[in-house]
Order: C-alpha cells, then structure tokens, then sequence
C-alpha cells in the first residue's frame, strides 16, 4: 500500500510540473494505452480532453485539422474501432513528440 501511495504521488506531481507540450505527448499515451485495453470510455474522454485543448484562434487550419481527426477518432471508438484510433494516435504523438523535442533544441 505505501509503495502505491508514493507512485500515486509521484503521478500526480509529474503531472502538475510538466509543460503544456508534454501533457499532451500524456493524453496521447492515456488514450493509445486506453484502446489497447478496449475501453472506450477512457478513450473518449482522452478525445474530448484533446479536442478542449485547441487554441482555434492561434492554431488556425492545424487546429480545425487536428479537431476534426478528433471527431473521426470519437466516432470511430463509438464503433468500437479502437485499433484505428490507437493508431492514428499513435502518429499524432510521434509528430507532437518530435515537434516538442524539435522546439525545446
């Protein structure tokens, strides 16, 4: 139980200090581990949570893109088809990945 409740800890303050890029490289990695264990109640909350997270005023067409690719995602996970999300989260955090570490060189 204490080893549980030091990982929780540590959890939480990995969360509350990382940076706005590297919470979303979490949601991505919440929501690909979340179709691999066929739940889609998590997944779609990860969807919902990276749809609320677009700045439609600075991301511009990237942001209406990427809010689009969410709403194919939700409806994709309604029908079950968690392997196609996974995958196509998979590909957004490995350009969100790349273009954080791109950004922090």
């Amino acid at each position: 139980m204490h080893a549980a409740s030091r990982m929780r800890q540590y959890q939480h303050q990995d969360v509350t200090s990382a940076s706005p890029e590297r919470l979303i490289v979490k949601l991505y990695d919440l929501g690909i581990a979340a179709c691999y264990r066929g739940d889609q109640t998590q997944t779609r909350a990860v969807l919902v949570e990276l749809m609320s997270s677009l700045d439609h005023e600075q991301g511009g067409d990237l942001a209406a893109r990427l809010y689009a690719l969410y709403v194919y995602c939700l409806h994709e996970s309604a029908d079950g088809e968690l392997n196609a999300v996974a995958e196509i989260l998979g590909g957004l955090r490995e350009a969100w990945q790349e273009a954080v570490l791109s950004r922090a060189a």
